[in-house]
């Protein structure tokens, strides 16, 4: 697979148009704020939101679409249309739209040199006279801090790049645990820009030493791997015994360019996401990154992207010694098309399998069904297909919701026999904004469902005869939802900026799901096979040892500048189950300070 991505990647660097611009992801700010702004005023955007990495040049265009059009627009409005414009301010002279007239006096963007700028006061004519939307200032030292988005920034016609400092540093408190110190110190640089205006990239690299509360303790002991990131070396401090834990490096690194107008190209090692919601029954971003090449074509109403992917089973912590990870792949495609500005229907398909180090050349075909090919095939590899859909209405309102099938045979359905092999799971959503009248009182409720053995699959995996491989997962996480499948689950979320500098969020969790014991496999992990089963028929949802979790989680940040935080943190779970010694209670209180990253969550 890498051989024909690097090839593919060589033959049409050439023939790569401009426009290009590398993105946000689901965990951003500008995410929420894009998504608010198309329910409330109802202007159409060129960003499909089911795929959760935006362009930075499309979030930009619609921003100033929406500032230039918009009549309802609130004074947060203007505040969030201003983040959007500082921290994507490589396409503040790209867009011609984006300069707008201003009085007399000004800032001018002068260069001292080939590499850097400065600015100076102008003294050009009324008539003359623009500037840009972003926010400027003086620089730190001549160079640092030139706009407070990005603390270094080199801006020539061929080249843009900028660098920021990544730091998150937090401590906290379980109650439950007057011992342990939680901690995290995460350190790293990330970095983005273009060349000649036809290639992006972005790479970021991070450095953690931390541990985490014990409910996600209790997972990476059994997975081991560390959700969102994967592998990881034991830590202990030498400043106390109470700082000890897991050090795990992470990095996320893609390039990209336009084919054609319309058909881009980008290799890389990410996560993806698709979906509306908090969590995504699709794809989700809850795993470790994977190497993948995805193409992306937007055309007229719809935007159709494929994505061909080299995954691993397993961690490299469940395979000791120095030996290669197994390998394998995934091959998906996903069709999102917009009948009207406010609707967005979404199909999904995709395809997981195994072979010798090889991937299977005829799920390259960017547009047949995999289903077709499997049955070409005679194989046993694992094909789920799903529907994803979005409607806004009443400038308030959004109704989204999601399909996912596995297997199924209609005449089980109807006989309602709980067969084992009727695999489906379904998602509802609502998001309320400015709710019951208060500006940016924004309210999401969500409603997720999925039957025991979803995303599972029996074909066992070498030396791990009770883990199946080709089952949805990559480095023992989940590819969809955090819980697997045999779950039922309902998630309340709100946020307020109480002032412009100040937000807070919270979040409610009510989960039930059946899990596991030893040997047997009611249908919660994906990652065994289901030859584990015990029954073939009477198969229910939650099904197994009856666990019920109920959490709270409250998160206060103050933004001291441009994506520096001060964070505070609480947190309140109970794990209930039939079987009282698995229970689990945390009531967690703790804060740090965060710098160019997102407030990652792991909640399930």
């Amino acid at each position: 697979m890498r051989i024909i991505s690097i090839s593919i990647f060589l033959l049409i660097l050439c023939f790569s148009s401009k426009g290009q611009s590398s993105y946000v992801n689901k965990r951003n700010p500008a995410i929420a704020i894009h998504d608010r702004l198309e329910i409330k005023t109802g202007i159409e955007s060129p960003i499909h939101s089911s795929i959760k990495e935006y362009s930075r040049k499309d979030l930009v265009d619609y921003v100033l679409k929406v500032k230039s059009t918009a009549t309802n627009l609130s004074d947060k409005d203007h505040r969030d249309i201003q983040y959007i414009l500082d921290d994507s301010n490589e396409f503040d002279d790209l867009t011609n739209s984006s300069k707008t007239e201003i009085p007399k006096s000004t800032n001018k963007k002068e260069y001292v040199d080939s590499l850097f700028y400065t600015y100076s006061e102008s003294t050009e004519t009324e008539d003359d006279r623009i500037q840009s939307n972003i926010t400027t200032r003086k620089p730190v030292l001549k160079h640092f801090f030139k706009t407070p988005a990005n603390f270094f920034e080199i801006n020539t016609e061929a080249f843009l790049l900028k660098i920021n400092p990544v730091v998150n540093v937090k401590f906290g408190k379980d109650l439950e645990d007057s011992e342990k110190i939680i901690f995290q110190n995460t350190r790293g640089i990330e970095l983005r820009g273009l060349i000649d205006e036809k290639v992006y990239f972005y790479t970021n690299l991070y450095e953690t030493q931390g541990n985490f509360n014990d409910f996600i303790e209790e997972r990476i002991a059994k997975y081991q791997s560390i959700p969102g990131f994967g592998s990881y070396k034991d830590f202990s401090s030498t400043v106390s015994d109470k700082f000890s834990g897991y050090d795990f490096p992470n990095s996320q690194a893609y390039v990209g360019f336009h084919v054609s107008k319309h058909v881009a190209i980008e290799l890389g090692h990410n996560s993806h996401f698709i979906g509306n919601g908090y969590n995504s029954l699709l794809l989700s971003n809850y795993a470790n990154n994977y190497f993948y090449l995805k193409f992306s074509t937007k055309v007229w109403k719809f935007h159709y992207q494929n994505l061909f992917a080299e995954l691993a089973p397993i961690s490299s912590r469940a395979n000791p010694g120095d030996f290669l990870l197994p390998k394998k792949y995934m091959a998906g495609h996903y069709l999102s098309f917009r009948p009207r500005k406010n609707i967005e229907i979404g199909l999904f398909e995709t395809v997981m399998f195994s072979r010798e180090n090889t991937f299977e050349l005829q799920y390259l075909n960017p547009i047949i069904l995999y289903r077709t090919v499997e049955f070409f095939l005679d194989s046993p590899d694992n094909v789920l297909i799903g529907l994803n859909g979005k409607w806004n209405l009443k400038n308030r309102f959004s109704i989204y919701g999601q399909l996912i099938l596995d297997e199924f045979k209609l005449s089980e359905l109807k006989d309602r026999t709980g067969w084992w092999a009727n695999k489906y799971g379904a998602q509802f959503g609502l998001k309320y904004i400015d709710a019951f009248g208060l500006d940016h009182l924004d309210i999401q409720a969500e409603y997720n469902i999925v039957r025991p053995y979803t995303y599972g699959q029996s074909r066992e995996l070498e030396d791990f005869p009770e883990l199946s491989i080709s089952n949805y997962s990559h480095y023992s996480q989940p590819l969809a939802h955090p819980l697997g499948a045999n779950f039922k689950e309902f998630v309340l979320l709100a946020n307020y900026p109480i002032t412009q500098r100040l937000l807070i969020q919270g979040r409610f969790l009510l989960a039930n799901y059946g899990s596991s014991p030893e040997d047997v496999n009611f249908g919660d992990d994906i990652l065994v096979t289901s030859d584990l089963k015990p029954s073939l028929f009477n198969n229910t949802i939650g099904q197994g040892i009856s666990t019920n979790v109920l959490q709270l989680g409250i998160d206060v940040s103050y933004e001291f500048f441009h994506n520096y935080n001060l964070d505070l943190h609480f947190l309140y779970r109970n794990k209930d189950s039939a079987e009282n010694a698995l229970d689990l209670q945390t009531t967690y209180f703790g804060g740090g300070i965060r710098a160019n990253v997102s407030n990652l969550k792991i909640d399930y």
